[in-house]
């Protein structure tokens, strides 16, 4: 997998296939026309069980990857590895987002925090564009809470307007 990201040409998505922001990230990158890459821990494993087949229709195009580990933890390290730039949507403080952060910090993968960025639509993307370029990212992991922790907590406007922002500048890119 790290070969095939490393020699497409442009920017390409990955995420680790999980409900939520994952799923999210996945589906806007997809219709930006992005390649998108999503990493499974071994089962195909999401937090409600084994991804389904609808799931698997709805992310057509997406590239599906399965880790040896069954662990989620192991999954997020594999991704934050492959990555360039980490890019984190974290408003329910999960902690799955915390092992993608103690990841990036480990690894040294730079990491861009957007829970609560109080800005405007085209600031936000001017500042994520501003990041990808700093940090000569390619292959961008977009990484967020699960489903279950979103859900009737946050405004999935605010969330899907933070996501709009990164596949509006990683287009750019």
């Amino acid at each position: 997998l790290r070969a095939e990201l490393a020699s497409a040409a442009g920017v390409s998505v990955l995420t680790g296939g999980q409900t939520g922001i994952d799923t999210a990230a996945a589906l806007a990158a997809l219709k930006a026309g992005l390649p998108v890459h999503l990493v499974f821990p071994r089962g195909w494993r999401q937090e409600d069980g084994p991804i389904t087949s609808a799931r698997r229709r709805a992310l057509r195009g997406a590239s599906f990857h399965e880790v040896a580990s069954p662990e989620f933890a192991d999954r997020t390290w594999a991704c934050v590895s492959l990555a360039d730039a980490v890019f984190l949507i974290d408003p329910a403080g999960g902690d799955g987002c915390q092992e993608t952060v103690r990841a990036a910090r480990a690894l040294d993968r730079p990491l861009l925090r957007l829970d609560d960025t109080p800005v405007s639509g085209q600031e936000l993307t001017d500042q994520v564009r501003s990041f990808i370029l700093r940090n000569g990212a390619r292959v961008l992991m977009i990484a967020g809470c699960r489903a279950s922790l979103l859900a009737g907590r946050h405004d999935p406007r605010d969330l899907h307007a933070r996501i709009a922002a990164i596949v509006s500048a990683a287009r750019l890119g």
